[in-house]
């Protein structure tokens, strides 16, 4: 059985270690988190049963505390459970795609089974399946809906001589191929926190479904703590001395390095989903999009992002793009004429 002073000492120490989270966000939501955390393993019963939860809370405690601490890995950990890419929060924020409210409903595979129907997939779930941006793995094909790959056997035709000597294959079987290969595949998707509109408009205003954390602008919160992609250069020493004292603006100071190179990989993991109505019908197409300040566009095989060029740069330019002046080497000889 838990002593109850163990429990005490784990939250107690959890919280401490939330308190050095560099933002709100994150303060408030494993406030949250680990209170429902440690509840849970106090109202366990089952002695083996506590136990196992009060070392799963116990490992993200040990893992929160290497992340403060400067390993980077564990770091995009807690961020990934704050921001739904993994977790009891990504389902939370997938489950709005999973079902489509217009969509005609299928007959069922097996006549007698009514929960035999086969998975309905919405558009929204479309664009981030069909996607590399929102997915862990390769992005499907549009045929893989109605026929799975691992549907693609020769006994699943059955005009085939496969099927006409070994027989198609069952109902109950390509019931469960399509259920499955449902299952499996939304497991590798990174659900979107909110669903922008291409002319401004709310997705209420536009008639489609927004994310699961839609309003609250973690997206554009992310973007601000990562900053731009290049910075302006400071001023010199000798450049600030030379300026007028009331001239010179005092600028904010940045997140370090370190804090919004794991912000960017977090903004990989991030796929933007924007929904482009059409002009009369209203009925649009939704595209996947990766957020301009992800790490995967800074480095990837499209090459680099050149930085602004500043205004001493530029001068540097300007000097070097002048043709050089022509002068005659030194100790040349000069061709004079004399009478013979």
């Amino acid at each position: 059985m838990l002593e109850p002073t163990s429990l005490l000492i784990l939250y107690r120490g959890y919280l401490r270690a939330i308190r050095q989270l560099p933002h709100t966000y994150l303060r408030q939501f494993y406030q949250l988190k680990v209170r429902d955390d440690i509840e849970n393993v106090k109202s366990t019963k089952d002695p083996k049963l506590q136990c196992k939860k009060y070392g799963r809370v116990a490992k993200e405690f040990r893992r929160m505390t290497r992340g403060l601490q400067g390993d980077w890995r564990s770091f995009e950990h807690v961020l990934d459970i704050a921001y739904g890419r993994k977790g009891k929060l990504k389902h939370e924020l997938l489950e709005p795609f999973l079902s489509d409210p217009n969509a005609q409903v299928p007959p069922p595979i097996i006549p007698e089974v009514p929960s035999s129907r086969p998975p309905v997939y919405s558009p929204e779930l479309r664009a981030l399946l069909t996607s590399d941006v929102s997915r862990t793995t390769k992005a499907l094909k549009p045929s893989d809906f109605t026929k799975p790959s691992v549907q693609r056997v020769p006994q699943a035709d059955r005009t085939s001589k496969e099927a006409q000597l070994w027989g198609g294959l069952s109902k109950r079987r390509e019931k469960n191929i399509l259920q499955r290969f449902f299952r499996h595949e939304i497991q590798k998707v990174y659900p979107p926190l909110e669903v922008n509109i291409k002319d401004g408009r709310t997705p209420e205003q536009a008639g489609v479904r927004g994310g699961g954390m839609q309003g609250l602008d973690l997206q554009k919160d992310i973007e601000a703590i990562v900053g731009p992609t290049w910075s302006t250069p400071q001023l010199t020493r000798r450049e600030r001395r030379a300026q007028d004292p009331a001239q010179i603006q005092s600028c904010e100071k940045r997140p370090t390095r370190w804090l919004r190179r794991r912000y960017q990989a977090l903004l990989r993991r991030l796929p933007v989903l924007t929904f482009t109505p059409r002009p009369k019908t209203g009925i649009g197409h939704y595209v996947v999009e990766s957020p301009p300040q992800a790490l995967g566009d800074l480095y990837s095989t499209r090459g680099r992002l050149l930085p602004v060029a500043a205004a001493d740069q530029l001068a540097w330019f300007d000097l070097g793009a002048k043709p050089p002046e022509a002068k005659g080497k030194k100790g040349a000889a000069v061709p004079v004429d004399r009478e013979l």
